[in-house]
């Protein structure tokens, strides 16, 4: 289950910011997630409430998911589309050649904290 080792990575960069911005408590933390990651989005979570209950600070912080879908520009025709089941074949040429636009992002876009 690589979804612990990515929320101990998440909880060790929110730690240091809340030690850097002397909080009391973090509130909140919110991700983005691509369809494509490779990410289970509840097992984050699960490995996440977990690892924050054993931090005074982290404890009962909220931990909200964007979940970003898989998309691509064809470079052939220029149509931008969903990509299915990992098949990145344009629907309106047939080009495989794309330049994937979203979809395989893994990122905290923001943070919440209670003030000391």
């Amino acid at each position: 289950m690589h979804e612990l080792a990515i929320a101990q990575s998440i909880v060790d960069v929110v730690e240091t910011r809340a030690t850097e911005c002397n909080a009391a408590r973090v509130k909140s933390v919110r991700l983005q997630i691509g369809e494509a990651s490779g990410v289970v989005a509840d097992s984050l979570s699960f490995c996440f409430e977990m690892l924050t209950s054993f931090d005074p600070v982290l404890a009962g912080a909220q931990l909200s998911i964007d979940v970003m879908p898989h998309r691509a520009r064809c470079r052939h025709c220029a149509t931008e589309f969903a990509i299915t089941d990992f098949v990145a074949r344009c629907p309106t040429c047939d080009e495989w050649t794309n330049e994937i636009l979203s979809g395989t992002e893994l990122q905290i876009l923001d943070m919440e904290f209670d003030a000391s």
